[in-house]
């Protein structure tokens, strides 16, 4: 964790409200792990509070971190007026990723990525890593929007993609949960699937009822409203099931965001 000046590279309007940030930042770029986030700092002093945005993308060889955020509030609205060449403070990267590692099971035959909304964008990053490390392994992509999606091709090159979406606009009509059970592939009872996943709540919470009927592994990606990103204002909990069965209150900031999915409690 550590705090950098970064420079604006490219700001792109995706979809109404939705911008990609392209920065140069070339400490962060070397240091991300997917699932991680940044706290990116407004330039008014007014608003001492940083944005955490997650990492779509990190490119150690060009220096470069990508971010994709929703215009929600002032301080994401400053973000939208930044232009080219402006320089910006940044904290990062923070949090504890995707556990990539979990793929090396031998009994792992696919992998299931899933996002929704702007849960999709870190799972990008996601996909990528997971590709170089575990080529021979079917990668499962499936991203849910409320229309016609905003990011859909720049996962095509790390696995099959699949769309959902609330009107039909795009790819299957319906949600992540109908698209999943539709495609799903499971050759015998021994076959065991990973799944990652990152959205709004009902999205997760209907993904760990779902999979409770199959032989899977699932790591989640909490969205949380968090105020100073590293645990010191205990601001962002979430309850987590411990091995004795107790409840402990954990940060999603320092602890996570990503969690084992069985073990998150939601409210």
């Amino acid at each position: 964790m550590f705090y950098d000046e970064v420079t604006i590279l490219e700001q792109k309007e995706l979809a109404p409200g939705i911008l990609r940030m392209e920065l140069d930042a070339p400490k962060a770029a070397r240091e991300a792990k997917p699932g991680q986030f940044v706290n990116l700092y407004v330039k008014d002093p007014s608003m001492l509070l940083p944005r955490p945005i997650s990492i779509c993308e990190a490119d150690p060889e060009k220096g470069t971190l990508t971010l994709i955020y929703a215009v929600v509030g002032k301080g994401t609205e400053a973000f939208a007026t930044y232009e080219a060449g402006e320089r910006l403070r940044m904290m990062g990267p923070l949090g504890n990723g995707f556990p990539l590692e979990r793929g090396e099971q031998e009994e792992v035959r696919e992998i299931f990525l899933v996002g929704g909304g702007l849960g999709i964008p870190p799972m990008l990053f996601l996909a990528r890593k997971l590709h170089e490390k575990y080529p021979e392994k079917p990668i499962r992509i499936f991203n849910g929007f409320r229309s016609t999606p905003w990011i859909e091709e720049a996962f095509y090159p790390y696995g099959e993609v699949f769309c959902a979406s609330d009107d039909g606009a795009s790819g299957f009509m319906g949600n992540v949960i109908d698209a999943m059970e539709y495609k799903r592939i499971f050759t015998d009872e021994r076959t065991k699937a990973l799944l990652y996943a990152c959205g709004p709540i009902p999205m997760m919470k209907a993904i760990q009822s779902w999979q409770a009927g199959y032989h899977m592994e699932s790591w989640f990606s909490l969205e949380e409203r968090m105020g100073c990103g590293f645990g010191a204002c205990a601001g962002c909990p979430a309850n987590l099931r411990m091995p004795d069965g107790s409840v402990m209150k954990k940060g999603v900031c320092k602890l996570g965001p990503v969690f084992p999915g069985e073990d998150v409690i939601f409210q």
